[in-house]
């Protein structure tokens, strides 16, 4: 399961990211893609969008 912080990072900078309702913060809850029951992207990129941040 990812944390907060995690989805925060990942949805600011995800090209796939798609609001699912306005004025909400930019994280990968907010996202159209996330599905809650299974805490995960439908699109499965999480991972690979998280391992590509500059984590310097």
């Amino acid at each position: 399961m990812p944390s907060w912080e995690e989805m925060r990072m990942v949805g600011e900078t995800c090209s796939q990211y798609e609001a699912a309702d306005d004025g909400l913060e930019r994280s990968c809850g907010s996202c159209e893609h996330w599905v809650d029951d299974e805490e995960m992207c439908e699109l499965d990129i999480f991972f690979d969008q998280l391992t590509s941040l500059d984590q310097t």
